[in-house]
């Protein structure tokens, strides 16, 4: 009886994953990134941190998921250092980039690129003309590019086209309109 008792207990042991995430209340006294190429403000924008926002460690992980949806950031390590204060804590980013990156470009009938490039690194620093192709940065930079565009009464749809050189090795990645399918045509004639 003993020993399933033990193993029960075992099994209960292993099976877990995570620990629940700590509901104690602090208050982000400083905001500390490294790692990244991206500014710390970047950051901040990017996942709603800042000093003096009151968080748990729940609001935490939502904030890394949502960094690493951008497709920009490929893992987050996270660490508090308590101050004197104990609901007071210097909040630790350690950030390693997505790469490889390539150069980007926006090649739209119409639109010009450089407004557009403007536009998009006045919402935030961390668009610039290099980025790397996994699918979240690609997705990242359609909704940005496409709120420019809408924004400006063109109702374009984007597509990404990753470019590579005669090896098949990736060279940059070009933002352009997507085609808009056209229905065909009736050609039944009549006899």
């Amino acid at each position: 009886m003993v020993f399933l008792f033990i193993a029960i207990f075992a099994s209960t042991l292993l099976g877990q994953s995570l620990p629940a995430p700590s509901r104690e209340l602090v208050t982000i006294e400083k905001l500390t990134v490294q790692g990244t190429r991206f500014p710390a403000r970047s950051i901040e924008i990017l996942t709603g941190l800042r000093p003096g926002l009151q968080i748990d460690e729940s609001v935490v992980r939502k904030a890394i998921a949502d960094m690493l949806e951008s497709g920009l950031v490929r893992s987050v390590d996270y660490n508090y250092e308590s101050l004197q204060d104990p609901h007071r804590v210097i909040l630790e980013l350690d950030i390693i980039d997505e790469t490889p990156l390539l150069p980007a470009s926006i090649e739209i009938p119409g639109v010009d690129s450089e407004s557009v490039w403007q536009y998009l690194e006045s919402l935030d620093p961390l668009f610039t003309r290099e980025m790397p192709r996994t699918q979240k940065a690609l997705r990242f930079y359609i909704r940005a590019i496409s709120d420019y565009l809408h924004n400006n009464r063109r109702p374009d749809s984007l597509v990404p086209i990753v470019t590579g050189d005669g090896s098949g090795h990736p060279t940059g990645i070009v933002f352009i309109a997507a085609q808009r399918r056209t229905s065909p045509q009736n050609d039944s004639r009549r006899n």
